[in-house]
């Protein structure tokens, strides 16, 4: 997961989470309450959790990867460092056999491109469907230490799983449009 500051720009999804617990919201992420410090905690969860269950059309990047010094112990010739933001990969441009293991891509090509879900390190990267996950996780999160009631946190489970649900859908059914559309086609229209 990328390093993230939580600053200012975090506290608009974390305070939302809150209220959704039923918890006050916080004035700052670093003002050192209870329910700051469990957000500070529980951020970088709900961020890996929503961005490595799928390969988020807002999300992707494309990158070509530099090998590392170091070769792999043995079955490959090269490994390719992913990088320091990744989620989710998407796809793997490479020659021949590749295997992910860990944060590396192993290979006996001598280049690798990707492209992969990167995770935000604001959350204006993150579009307003990815926000709203976001913020459903970490309010399910948030509930668990904050409410210790199974029913609240279980239903706050069941609606960040139908949104996240309709959330794919949505996300495939754009991929899918995207990826079908011919363009010599779609142009002559």
């Amino acid at each position: 997961m990328a390093t993230l500051s939580f600053d200012a720009q975090w506290l608009t999804l974390a305070n939302r989470a809150l209220l959704r617990v039923g918890s006050k919201p916080v004035l700052s992420l670093d003002d050192g309450s209870t329910q700051a410090n469990y957000c500070n905690q529980l951020l970088p969860q709900a961020i890996d959790s929503v961005y490595s269950v799928h390969p988020w059309r807002d999300s992707l990047k494309r990158v070509q990867l530099a090998p590392l010094a170091s070769a792999p112990a043995y079955g490959f010739a090269y490994k390719f460092a992913l990088p320091t933001d990744f989620a989710r990969l998407k796809s793997v441009d490479v020659e021949g056999e590749w295997s992910l293991e860990g944060q590396v891509i192993l290979t006996d090509s001598e280049s690798v491109s990707i492209v992969y879900s990167a995770q935000p390190t604001t959350p204006d990267l993150a579009g307003t469907v990815l926000r709203d996950l976001l913020v459903k996780q970490l309010a399910y999160l948030l509930s668990i230490p904050l409410t210790k009631n199974d029913t609240i946190s279980g239903r706050l489970l069941s609606e960040f799983n139908q949104a996240l649900s309709l959330a794919i859908n949505q996300d495939n059914y754009i991929h899918h449009e995207e990826d079908t559309r011919v363009a010599w086609y779609d142009e002559s229209r």
